[in-house]
Order: structure tokens, then sequence, then C-alpha cells
């Protein structure tokens, strides 16, 4: 197989059939690098709903998939209408989501993108039984990807260089955002573009049924990673065997380990597979007849080291992906093995589908997770109910250890992963609907106590403050980042930090004192490190104090906190 050479003669051509191709595709990217310039002409602030991106980003690559698909096997509108059939599908998805999205369902929208990603490297083949075109076809797409970026990279540089040789040699004033306005028409712009016009198309033709196998892929398949597999093979087994005479559990490692070793073993048999299907090379031959019987054992090691995590630590959507992960390996090597490995495509489609089939719908890890968490804290908030004695200041004596502990991790997991309203359901499912929800969140933090100390730490933007200093004579910048307490000293004023409290002298007597512990309570209960400067702004009747950064302590003896570290602004009257 011969790669086409870039050229800009023809680039017109092929732009316009690439139009002509993926018009969808195209207008998303365009889209997309509009909203860019828009937001980078505006400084990067929030003027579109983040959900916008996502729905862009997971629409480039779903269309560009189903295009590769449709392509000589339905007609154009037909092809244009499905498309945007399922562009709908997706925009209803990612705005069905909340906001702000919040991790588990980036998590979802990232898997969702590589399942699409990959799916761009099998559609044109997903039918048929053709593995030399296939072959050609990946690496093909493979080496206009890279070359499509390699020259937007060279485009940036020389562009970029320019305009600092306008700005330096002629004054001319280059402001900072035109660097991205170019990174923008570079790698968003020309990079994808070009890029789809160079997509290969589905061959008809006989002559892409052989393949001129590159020397490159032969000495990185067969004399790099080949020999670093199998040492990497034979450590694994040695620390099976050590499983084995000690009949310990295997480290919590091993699942990552034997996941990396199962990937990348079968990247490399589809690098080397034209030389397997030639049968030309004996290590080639028996490397990729041998590995997935080699593997099954490590992935037996792999699946006891995963259950051992679920039973010590409870589900979470990582582990229930690795299992997945450990599963598919489990299926993949099987089916090679009993095919002698003759369409290595359905390892890719297989990856792609599984990990879209796991990401929707109630059957999904995000569903299995979330449920199987509320069911379980539910049982621990209803367990804990006796021990409250007051919602408006919930304190928590005589509960098992060990249910504290479980209690804290998995009201935390789900803060973090699924939002607070994931708890707040399950805390108003126990107590009642009129229960303070606010108050009683903060008892992870107290059960948090009960373990070891708790750092926090919470900021502002101070580029978003617009201080008003008309109505005060004084201001003074306070901040603590070492042992010393005394914020500020004169002849006649001192500023100290006592506790949580700064304290105002003027002349020996105390003129104000100003609690910060309602900022560290607004932070834990809201569960955000950064706040608005609506909220880091404290005002009192001869003082303002304009709070930037605020870190410290809740120690484990007696919940008290103690703050190490603070850069504030104090407005006097």
């Amino acid at each position: 197989m011969a790669f086409p050479k870039f050229s800009f003669k023809n680039f017109g051509e092929k732009l316009q059939q690439a139009l002509m191709r993926f018009p969808i595709t195209i207008a998303a990217i365009l889209t997309f690098a509009v909203l860019m310039i828009i937001q980078i002409h505006n400084n990067f602030k929030d003027l579109f709903d983040e959900r916008l991106w996502w729905m862009l980003g997971l629409t480039i690559l779903l269309s560009l998939a189903f295009y590769l698909f449709a392509e000589n096997r339905i007609g154009c509108l037909l092809k244009n209408i499905l498309n945007v059939l399922l562009i709908a599908c997706v925009a209803w998805f990612t705005f069905t989501l909340q906001k702000p999205v919040v991790e588990a369902e980036i998590i979802r929208i990232l898997v969702l993108g590589v399942s699409f990603g990959a799916a761009v490297f099998f559609a044109p083949y997903i039918t048929g039984k053709r593995p030399l075109e296939f072959w050609n076809y990946v690496l093909n797409v493979i080496y206009q990807l890279i070359t499509a970026y390699v020259f937007a990279g060279v485009l940036m540089a020389g562009l970029s260089l320019a305009l600092l040789s306008l700005d330096k040699l002629f004054g001319m004033n280059i402001p900072d955002n035109s660097y991205g306005y170019l990174s923008v028409l570079c790698f968003v712009l020309f990079g994808s573009v070009y890029f789809l016009s160079s997509m290969p198309r589905l061959s008809k033709s006989e002559e892409e049924k052989t393949v001129e196998f590159p020397k490159i892929y032969k000495i990185l398949g067969l004399y790099i990673l080949l020999p670093i597999l199998g040492i990497y093979i034979l450590i694994l087994y040695v620390y099976l065997a050590k499983i084995i005479v000690t009949w310990e559990l295997p480290n919590g490692w091993v699942s990552w380990l034997v996941s990396i070793l199962g990937i990348v073993g079968y990247l490399t048999i589809s690098l080397i597979h034209p030389i397997y299907l030639k049968g030309e090379n004996k290590p080639a031959k028996l490397f990729t007849r041998f590995f997935p019987i080699i593997l099954l054992p490590l992935l037996i090691l792999m699946f006891v080291g995963i259950m051992r995590r679920l039973s010590d630590y409870g589900i979470t959507i990582n582990r229930l992906y690795v299992l997945l992960l450990n599963l598919w390996l489990f299926g993949v090597s099987i089916y090679i093995f009993l095919t002698k490995t003759r369409q290595v495509k359905w390892i890719y489609i297989s990856f792609a589908a599984i990990a879209f089939l796991f990401s929707v719908g109630p059957w999904s890890v995000f569903s299995i997770t979330k449920h199987t968490l509320k069911s379980e804290l539910t049982r621990l908030y209803t367990d804990a109910k006796p021990f409250i004695k007051d919602q408006k200041n919930p304190e928590i004596a005589g509960i098992d250890a060990a249910k504290t502990k479980r209690l804290y991790d998995i009201t935390r997991y789900l803060k973090q992963t699924y939002g607070n309203e994931s708890v707040k359901t399950v805390i108003v499912s126990v107590f009642g609907k009129d229960v303070k929800t606010d108050n009683l969140m903060t008892i992870p933090a107290i059960f948090e106590g009960n373990m070891s100390d708790k750092f926090f730490s919470i900021y502002t933007n101070d580029n978003d403050f617009e201080l008003q200093i008309a109505d005060y004579s004084t201001y003074i910048r306070l901040t603590k980042d070492s042992n010393d307490n005394n914020l500020f000293k004169s002849d006649s004023l001192s500023v100290e930090l006592k506790n949580t409290q700064v304290e105002i002298l003027q002349n020996g007597k105390v003129s104000a004192v100003i609690p910060l512990d309602k900022l560290i309570s607004t932070s834990a209960e809201n569960d955000k490190n950064e706040l608005s400067p609506e909220q880091t702004t404290l005002n009192g009747t001869n003082y303002k104090l304009v709070v930037f950064n605020l870190e410290g302590n809740r120690k484990a003896e007696n919940k008290e906190e103690e703050i190490t570290n603070l850069k504030a602004i104090l407005f006097l009257k």
C-alpha cells in the first residue's frame, strides 16, 4: 500500500469531496471553531453552556463514524437524515445532564467518545471478510491523522513566528489572543478538515488486498514489542507462582498490569497481522497463536484482584470498568484462539460495542454504581438516625466505627462523582421531606473527624472582584503563611488571627471580630473549593473583609478548624 503524498495542488478538490462526504461533521467542526474563537475573544468567560461543548465533541466523532459506515451502503439523502437523527439523540443526551456536569457524566461522555472514535477505524469494514483491506485502511487512517496534525503544527509554528516578527520588529503590538485564534484555525479547522479530505474510501479494487508491510512496523512489532512483552509476561508469571506458593491474595496493582499486557499484546497482534497471515515469520505466528492462552491464567489472577478490591472497598465506576475490561479480555482471548486470528477487526468492534452499551441505559456502569451506593447509603443513614441528636447541629456517637467510615466513604464518593443531590435524596428518604439537608450534609465531615484530620481549601478568582473603596478610609493586605498569627501591626492598629476569627484592635481595644467559620461551612455544605466573590466577602458595620485564599485543617480529636494560610484585603472605615 502506498500512502498518498501531501499536496496543495488538489487540496481544493479534496476539500470539496470532504464537504460532500461529511457535511454534518464539518458543520460541527466549524461550529466548534467559531465558538472557540468567541470564547478566546472574551478571555474564556463562560459564555456557553458547558454541555454544548460535550455535544459538539460527540457529534463530530459519531457523525464521522456513521458517514464511514453508510458510505456505499445507503443513499445520500437517507444517510444525512439518519445522521441528523443520531445527532439529535446526542443533543438530547447531553442537554438532559445536570448543570454543572458532574464527574460521573464527564467519565460517561469520555467513554462514549472513545467508543465513537474507535468506530471510525472499523466502520467501513464492519461487514465483510477482508482482513488485509481492513489492516490497510486502519494504517492509512492513522497515517493521515498524524500527517494532518503534523502539518497543522508546522503551520501554527510558522504563522506564530510571523506574528512574533511583526510584533518585535515593527512594533505592531499583536494581541496575545491572536495566537489563540491561530491555534483554532490551524488545529481545529485546518487539521481536522485536511484529515477528513484525506480519509480513505472503502476499496473495491484488488490492489488493496495485498500489503506493503513497512519495515519500521516490522522492527517495532517483532524486535521491540515482542521481546518487551516476553519479559513482561515472565515477570507476571513469576508473581503468579508466588501467589500460588504463598496462597495470598494478589496486589491491587495486578489488575492494571495485566490490563496493560492484554491491550498492548492485542495491539501488537494487530500490528503484525499481515506477517501472521502470510506465515512468513515464526515468532509472529507463535505469539499470535499462543498469546491468548498465555494471557488466560493472568486474567484469572486479575479477576481475583478485582473481586478483592470490590469486597474490601466497595463498588465504584472505575472498578466496574476494570471488571468489564477483564471480561472483555477473556472474551477476546477465547475468540482469537478459536478463530486463529483471521479477523482482528472484531477486537475493536467488540471493544467499542461494550464501551457504548455499558455507558447508556439503566444497565450502565454509572446507573448500577449510583443505585448500589445509594441503597447502601440509605441503610447506613437509617442505622445512624437514632444517634443524631439535633439536625441543626448534628452529632453522632455510639455508631459502629466501620459503619461510620463506610458512610463517610460512600457519601464523599457520591458527592464528588454524582453531585450533592444524590446524597440529599437519600437524606430526605430517611429523615423525611422536611429535613434540613444542608445541615445533615455536614455529617460526613463529622464522621471524618473520627478518623483523621481534614484539609480544607477555599479560594476565589481575584480578577472577578470590583473593589469599592469609596466608603472606607484604609485598606490592608492580610497574609498568613507561617505559624505567626499576627496579620498586621502598626502603632495604632493590629490585626490578629485567633482560631477561626480575625480580631481587629485599634489603640489597644478590640474594634471588630470577623468570624471565618461561616465561610468554611459554606464551602463544606456546597462541596466546593472555589466560591464566588460575594461568598468570600464578609461585611460589618466598620469593616469589609475580602478573602482570596483560605486553607487549614479540621482536627480529628476535637473537630475544630485551624487556619494555616490566609490571603485577604481588609477595608476599614
